[in-house]
This record gives C-alpha cells, sequence and structure tokens, in this order.
C-alpha cells in the first residue's frame, strides 16, 4: 500500500512543472510563382540553445534545466542576438529536399515571439529561404533530432494546407508541389489522431489530473462513463465553436479556469465518497473550459479546409483515446489491487486527492499572477 501511494506521490508531485512544458513545433513551407521555398520554423529555440533533449515532456526533467533558465531569462532583442550569432547552427537544422537533390536554405529573419508570462515556454520564428531547382515536383521536411515533433504544414497559392505531423528526427511524406494532388482522408484522420492523443499523454499535464480526478471515487464503471461522457461531448462543442470562430476566449482566463476545475474535482473527492447527481453537470460545464484549451492549441497547428470536418474528428478522437489510456492505466495499476477495500476512500481517494489539489492550486496562482 505504500510503495503504491509512494508512487502516486512521485508521479503527480512531477507534474506541477508543467511551466516548463516542451510543446511541438510548427514548420510552415511555401513556393510563390518565382521558385522560391519559404520555410517559417516557430520552435521553443531557448530548448534548443540549451541542448535540452525534444524528447521529454518537460525542460525540468533535463539535466540543462538551469542552462535553460538563464536562456528564458533574456529579453526578446538579447536572445535574437544570440541566435543570430549561431546562424549557421540554425541553418543546418532545415533540411529539405526537392526530388534526390538538398535545397540549398539561408536564414532570413529571427523574430522572438511574445508571451505574457515570463515562467512559460516562449516560441522564436525562424524565417529561410532557399531556391527550388527547375522541375521540382514535390519536397521532403526532415526534423532535426534536436528540435521537438513537428507539425509540418504547406502552404499553395491555389490549393488549401496541407498538414503533416513529423516525430523528431523523421521525415515527412512527399509533400507534392502539384496544386491538384492531395492527400487521401486516411492519411489526414492518422496524422490528427496522433496530434490528439499526444496533446493528452505526455503533454496535457492538466487535463490528465482532471481525468484521475473523476476517476478516483467513481467506484462504478457506470458513473465513471456518465462523467467521461459528459466531459467528452462538452470540450467537443466547445472544440468546434472555437475552431469556428464562435467562441473565443484568451488563455489567460482559460488556463487559470482549467486549474480551479482540478481543485474543485480534487476537494470534491475530499468531502464525498460516491459521485452524487450534481456531479456529471458540473464536469459537463467543465469540460467546456477543457475544450476550449483544446480549440488554442489545434488552432495553432491549423486544419485543412478540404477535410476541415475529418481533421477535427479526428484530433477529438486521439483525445479521447489519451483520456481512455489514463482511465486504463489508473485502474490497471492501482483501482483494480484496492478499489474493493473499505479504507480505499481514506487512505487512496483522499490522500491522492489532496495532492491533485495542491497541484491544481499551484497551477492556478502560476497563472494568474504569471
Amino acid at each position: 500500500m505504500k510503495a503504491v501511494f509512494l508512487g502516486l506521490l512521485l508521479a503527480i508531485s512531477s507534474l506541477a512543472a508543467s511551466a516548463h512544458e516542451m510543446r511541438p513545433s510548427i514548420a510552415s513551407l511555401s513556393v510563390d510563382s518565382q521558385g522560391v521555398l519559404k520555410l517559417e520554423l516557430v520552435t521553443n529555440m531557448e530548448a534548443w540553445l540549451a541542448g535540452i533533449e525534444p524528447s521529454l515532456p518537460d525542460t525540468d526533467d533535463s539535466p540543462n534545466s538551469s542552462i535553460y533558465d538563464g536562456f528564458r531569462s533574456l529579453d526578446a532583442t538579447a536572445l535574437e542576438s544570440v541566435l543570430q550569432d549561431r546562424e549557421p547552427d540554425i541553418v543546418r537544422l532545415v533540411k529539405v529536399v526537392a526530388g534526390v537533390a538538398p535545397v540549398k536554405m539561408t536564414l532570413s529573419s529571427v523574430r522572438v515571439l511574445p508571451v505574457d508570462d515570463s515562467e512559460l515556454p516562449r516560441d522564436t520564428e525562424l524565417t529561410f529561404l532557399g531556391g527550388l531547382p527547375s522541375g521540382a515536383e514535390s519536397i521532403v521536411y526532415r526534423v532535426d533530432d534536436t528540435i521537438p515533433n513537428t507539425a509540418v504544414r504547406l502552404f499553395l497559392e491555389k490549393s488549401e494546407p496541407r498538414v503533416q505531423f513529423v516525430k523528431t528526427g523523421r521525415e515527412s511524406d512527399e509533400l507534392s508541389l502539384d496544386q491538384a494532388v492531395e492527400r487521401s482522408v486516411s492519411a489526414i484522420a492518422l496524422d490528427y489522431i496522433e496530434l490528439g492523443f499526444i496533446h493528452i499523454i505526455p503533454r496535457g499535464l492538466d487535463h490528465i489530473l482532471f481525468i484521475i480526478g473523476l476517476s478516483l471515487i467513481s467506484r462504478r464503471l457506470l458513473d465513471l462513463v456518465i462523467q467521461v461522457t459528459a466531459f467528452t461531448v462538452a470540450h467537443s462543442v466547445t472544440l468546434a465553436l472555437g475552431l469556428y470562430g464562435v467562441l473565443e476566449f484568451p488563455p489567460s482566463i482559460v488556463e487559470p479556469l482549467i486549474a480551479a476545475s482540478i481543485v474543485y474535482v480534487a476537494v470534491e473527492n475530499i468531502w464525498h465518497n460516491k459521485v452524487n447527481r450534481s456531479r456529471a453537470v458540473l464536469v459537463f460545464a467543465f469540460g467546456l473550459l477543457h475544450g476550449m484549451g483544446f480549440a488554442g492549441v489545434l488552432a495553432d497547428l491549423g486544419l485543412p479546409e478540404r477535410d476541415f470536418v475529418v481533421g477535427l474528428l479526428s484530433f477529438n478522437a486521439g483525445v479521447e483515446l489519451g483520456q481512455l489510456t489514463v482511465i486504463l492505466v489508473a485502474y490497471i495499476s492501482v483501482g483494480v489491487w484496492v478499489l474493493r477495500y473499505p479504507w480505499y476512500q481514506s487512505r487512496v481517494a483522499v490522500p491522492v486527492s489532496l495532492l491533485i489539489g495542491v497541484v491544481g492550486c499551484y497551477w492556478f496562482i502560476e497563472r494568474v499572477t504569471g
């Protein structure tokens, strides 16, 4: 029992470090009428400068975290100067091939993107230019080993953007420069399912805690199904409305409220040993909040106009798979062993809820004061 509790303590306490979360990068490619290839890479360059392993979910997990914090403390002008001094190394990050010929890219500009909170990750937009060989029919983009997983987007003048999700150290599929060639629906669906799943595991630490909180006092499968269904329906609604521009709330409002929802669920778990009737209504309300958070992420990555619904539904499916995985892992690792015992509430549900509540409070204060 002590081993189970200690494991939960270590796992949950480690989630509080999400202020240094490693997020996916975005690479936007476009070709003008003169055959000039433009690449805009948006990524966390402080992490790159510090030598942070891109597979880590959080910079605090790296032995180089103090170096990262040093770069993070620089203002935008100072950081841009540091990056411009590393121009030769930065150019080597970009690998584009047209047919069998590498495209020589040059660094055109460096712009550190503003953030409201100095404790949150900060992205830099790097713009590169290169000339495509005459008659080039397709290009392949390779994500460098030092850059996080990347959403690669190709913009052509007479067709909608094409989006692929490419893992660190991997190459994209061939990106056809033919306006008439489109990616298959199944390929698009798989990309967005993966994006949705990764947004929960391992990136969605606050969503993971919320789901664990829901499951702690749900001793009956029906109770858990009702709550998860309410949460799913709610965040699906606000995710869609947010992407269509019907609902727009700034992250400075949404993110603290998501943290507050975690605290509320934790407190309710402490005071109640079973699910009451109002719980599903509250979970639905909190699901609306979490959906706004999902919408912000998906809006940054982009959706194909022609297959907007496919991308949206697939991303949502990936989110659901991530949530179900969290529930399944929690049940197999803890619930199946201790859920049936009379001391479960006092020795497991309450202590774990306290930990979840503390982390939620930390996030709330951090997001409000930051």
